[in-house]
C-alpha cells in the first residue's frame, strides 16, 4: 500500500533512524488522523505503536488500519503522561503536535519523550515558529526550543516556511535529537 506520505520531514527521520544499530521500535505522540503517518515507519520494518488523546482522529486511525490491514498498535493516550516503561522506544516522533500545548504542557511531553527513548535514541520534535500565520497555542523564537534539549545533541534543526496561496504562511522548527548517554531519564 506503500504511497507518498506527506509529511516529507519525516522521511529525513526515518533515513536517520535506520542509520542507527539501535532495534526498530518506534513511537507516533499524535498518532491520530485519515492516514497515521506511523505508517511509513511500519512499511519500513519497524515495531510501531502510537498514542492519540482525542477520540476522533483515534477512531479515523482505527478505521484506516482496519480498511488496510495493518497493525499500527494507535491507542488512546496521553503524551505528557506516558504509559511505557523507560527506555521502551529506540524512536520516538511528535510531528505538529506540541502546537496544540501550552509551553508548559510541552515541556512536560518532552520530559516524558525522554524517559520513554533509550539513550542514543532518536527523536523528531517540531514546533511552530513565531513567523506562521495560523493557529496555534504556542510559538517560538528560532532558538527557543533548544532549552529542551540540554540532554540530548540536535543532530538536525531546520526552520520551514509553507506558503499557502496568498493567504497564509506556516512556519516550523524541526528538530531531529539524540539522547546523551548516561542522561536522565
Amino acid at each position: 500500500m506503500k504511497k507518498v506520505i506527506w509529511a516529507t520531514p519525516l522521511y529525513k527521520f526515518l533515513r536517520h533512524c535506520d542509520d542507527s544499530p539501535l532495534e526498530k521500535t518506534i513511537l507516533d505522540c499524535g498518532a491520530g488522523g485519515d492516514d497515521p503517518l506511523l505508517r511509513l515507519f511500519l512499511e519500513s520494518g519497524y515495531n510501531t505503536t502510537g498514542i492519540e488523546i482525542s477520540d476522533q482522529p483515534l477512531n479515523k486511525a482505527r478505521k484506516f488500519c482496519e480498511e488496510h490491514g495493518l497493525k499500527l498498535n494507535i491507542f488512546k493516550g496521553d503524551m505528557k503522561k506516558l504509559p511505557f516503561k523507560d527506555e521502551a522506544f529506540s524512536f520516538v516522533y511528535s510531528y505538529n503536535t506540541l502546537p496544540l500545548m501550552s509551553k508548559k504542557e510541552v515541556k512536560m511531553a518532552l520530559r516524558q519523550i525522554q524517559q520513554v527513548v533509550k539513550p542514543d535514541g532518536l527523536c523528531f520534535i517540531n514546533f511552530v515558529s513565531e513567523e506562521d500565520e495560523g493557529p496555534a497555542d504556542s510559538y517560538y523564537e528560532d532558538n527557543e526550543p533548544d532549552q529542551y534539549f540540554t540532554d540530548f545533541l540536535i543532530l538536525y534543526k531546520e526552520k520551514r516556511i509553507i506558503l499557502i496561496g496568498k493567504e497564509r504562511k506556516q512556519a516550523y522548527i524541526d528538530y531531529i535529537v539524540q539522547k546523551k548517554q548516561g542522561s536522565p531519564k
